[in-house]
């Protein structure tokens, strides 16, 4: 998801990352993935995407294409993802979804010349970025320390693929 939303300033820093790649091919494909992640398992796969919609929306006031902004449709999802799925598990999910994000923000900056507004180190700057990496890590860590390091290991995988 977040190459398909970079797409554009991957581009631009002249990167072949997966979305660039694909094309429009990008779109049935994740969902294909998605759709065997679920047969894996299906609360954790939701727990994690729904994490991941989330930590990549970001809070601002950016009018959706449903009328409510940003920071709302995120409240309003948080809110829904802890009535209907395991609330530890989606605790977990948002954390590990932060350290991931936050270390592929760092790695952008550094990497790119241009950085979507949105990054994390536009936010908290370099220092508070890496709080944030070292915070959601010892967090997911303390929750499921064998669950963080298998999706620490795939997430790099497939970044390395990219």
């Amino acid at each position: 998801m977040d190459d398909y939303l970079d797409q554009e300033i991957d581009r631009l820093n002249n990167r072949n990352a997966l979305a660039v790649k694909l094309k429009r091919g990008i779109v049935p494909y994740s969902l294909l993935l998605f759709s065997f992640a679920i047969l894996c398992n299906y609360k954790l796969a939701i727990s994690l995407f729904w994490a991941s919609y989330i930590v990549g929306m970001g809070i601002n006031k950016t009018e959706l294409p449903f009328t409510l902004k940003m920071y709302q449709e995120v409240f309003l999802l948080l809110i829904i993802a802890f009535l209907v799925l395991d609330s530890s598990q989606f605790l977990f999910a948002l954390i590990i979804i932060l350290f991931i994000q936050a270390v592929d923000d760092y790695i952008d900056y550094y990497r790119e010349k241009y950085i979507a507004r949105d990054n994390f180190i536009n936010y908290f700057g370099r220092s508070g970025t890496f709080f944030i990496i070292i915070f959601s890590l010892v967090f997911s860590l303390n929750l499921n320390w064998q669950l963080t390091l298998l999706i620490i290991v795939f997430s790099f995988l497939i970044n390395l693929l990219m």
